[in-house]
């Protein structure tokens, strides 16, 4: 409320906190094989773990979503949780083949110089945040556009129920969780579980032509998803979401898979350098 002018009052106040922590810990693992007989080999696996108080930044103004603060004022350890970006296990491998300079001339100028490049990652899962999606604990917190992120509780050990990935499967199990009393909190986790694992498979081949000593023409053919594979997208979530993966019980599609990553993707180039 305006104190000067009582009759004129503020939508919105916003409160801002520099007192929250994180912390990142991760292991590294890299395997390299350099070049030989036109083979080269890459491989890289990190272990990982983020923690947090909590991210709720704007990218939009003080009246963005995101500004919705911490869920108890009171309490900011009780967001504590895994950080927003947190993903345990990461997986590359790449490699790069060339081909061999042939000694014939027709056979070196069809064969030789050309470049086939490929790329595995696997990825596991992005987290969710499971909220009640409703103002459960009756604190009125909420953003711009009125989403809660007051989270649900668990009332079950496993909260996953299909495990296959497939589309339109429940990967998480309703049943498992359970919408607050009324003032109260839940006892879940911030970001406490996990989407479904995710991989690529992409494969790039190029060779430059020289046409005079300071002139070349490169083409390029690049396929991205190889196998043209159902990859899973993250687990379903409310209309209104944002920035953050949040998994709203009040959501008739909770924990569904609804949504896929890109399907094989293929692109041409020609370039020419002078």
């Amino acid at each position: 409320m305006n104190l000067e002018k009582p009759q004129e009052r503020y939508a919105n106040v916003a409160q801002l906190d520099d007192g929250g922590t994180g912390n990142y810990n991760g292991m590294l693992l890299t395997v390299q094989r350099r070049a030989a007989r036109g083979v080269t080999i890459n491989g890289n696996y990190t272990l990982s773990h983020c923690i947090n108080d909590g991210v709720y930044e704007s990218h939009g103004g003080l009246n963005n979503a995101n500004n919705i603060g911490y869920n108890d004022p009171t309490n900011r350890r009780y967001d504590r949780g895994n950080c927003e970006g947190d993903k345990r296990h990461i997986f590359n491998l790449t490699g790069v083949v060339e081909s061999p300079q042939f000694s014939g001339r027709i056979l070196h100028a069809v064969g030789s110089g050309w470049r086939l490049a490929g790329i595995y990652g696997w990825f596991s899962g992005s987290v969710v945040n499971v909220i009640a999606g409703t103002d459960r604990a009756l604190t009125a917190i909420k953003g711009a556009d009125g989403m809660v992120l007051q989270r649900g509780n668990q009332v079950s050990l496993n909260p996953y129920g299909s495990k296959s990935g497939r589309p339109l499967t429940n990967w998480l199990n309703r049943a498992a969780f359970d919408i607050p009393p009324l003032g109260t909190f839940g006892n879940i986790g911030r970001n406490s579980v996990y989407g479904p694992a995710t991989w690529n498979f992409d494969l790039a081949l190029s060779r430059a032509f020289r046409l005079h000593e300071n002139q070349r023409v490169e083409v390029r053919a690049e396929m991205f998803n190889v196998p043209n594979s159902f990859r899973p997208g993250p687990v379903s979530t409310p209309a209104n979401a944002t920035n953050v993966v949040q998994g709203a019980l009040s959501n008739a599609q909770f924990g569904q898979i609804r949504t896929a990553l890109d399907p094989r993707i293929m692109q041409f180039a020609l370039k020419y350098a002078f």
